[in-house]
């Protein structure tokens, strides 16, 4: 993600990216997941670190997709900041592996709370006939190399099983934003934020076809990613 490097926009695992612009904490806790909301399709959940920031968990049931369809929205980083909000663009960097990304996102938040920026490497494997995971984390950088503040600790994973009906994703996310913001503000961004952007998933999703003839990020080995 960093324009230093290159700069020129095209297919990436963003995920996280984006999800990450309010999803907070550092460390995982032990304490059992509280309901935030939940309809017939999307349930959210967070857990209270040691630290006071949330890690959040968004589980949704989609009919008539595909881990395939999923990918394809996810890495299409030209049309990321259409559906996902709080980003003003996201850039390809590198492709080390052919299931690799290194992605650059800068984001535009609301006010009080400063815009920030992410460098993220995305990992993408199979896990059994019928479930895939789709990792991100961040990418270190030399101090002042960025113009933002940098989100990171950035620990996302989506994990998706495909059903008979369609699609179970499970998305679990947390990072640290950095900067002086309040805790409860940071754990009601990441809440808030998580929704909006699953619930713009599905919409976006609707939008695409159900299959495509090719991965636009293969399946490779993330052990020890």
């Amino acid at each position: 993600m960093l324009r230093l490097i290159v700069s020129h926009t095209g297919r990436s695992c963003l995920v996280g990216a984006l999800m990450c612009a309010a999803t907070m904490s550092t460390a995982n806790g032990s304490e059992s997941w509280t309901l935030y909301k939940s309809n017939d399709w999307l349930e959210i959940h967070y857990k209270e670190l040691p630290n006071g920031l949330a890690k959040v968990k968004g589980q949704a049931r989609l009919e008539n997709t595909s881990t395939k369809s999923v990918i394809n929205v996810l890495t299409d980083t030209e049309s990321i900041p259409e559906w996902v909000s709080n980003v003003q663009s996201v850039t390809l960097l590198a492709q080390p592996e052919s299931h690799q990304s290194l992605v650059h996102t800068k984001l535009n938040l609301p006010w009080p709370v400063a815009d920030r920026e992410m460098l993220t490497l995305s990992c993408f494997s199979q896990l059994g006939e019928h479930q895939y995971i789709l990792k991100v984390r961040s990418v270190e950088t030399k101090s002042g190399t960025m113009s933002r503040l940098q989100i990171t600790d950035i620990d996302i994973n989506w994990v998706f099983l495909e059903v008979s009906s369609g699609l179970n994703i499970t998305y679990i996310a947390q990072a640290k934003l950095n900067g002086a913001v309040p805790n409860w503000i940071a754990n009601m961004a990441s809440l808030k934020n998580t929704k909006s952007m699953l619930d713009s998933l599905k919409i976006r999703l609707s939008e695409s076809p159900i299959l495509f003839t090719d991965w636009t990020l293969l399946p490779g080995d993330c052990d020890g990613f």
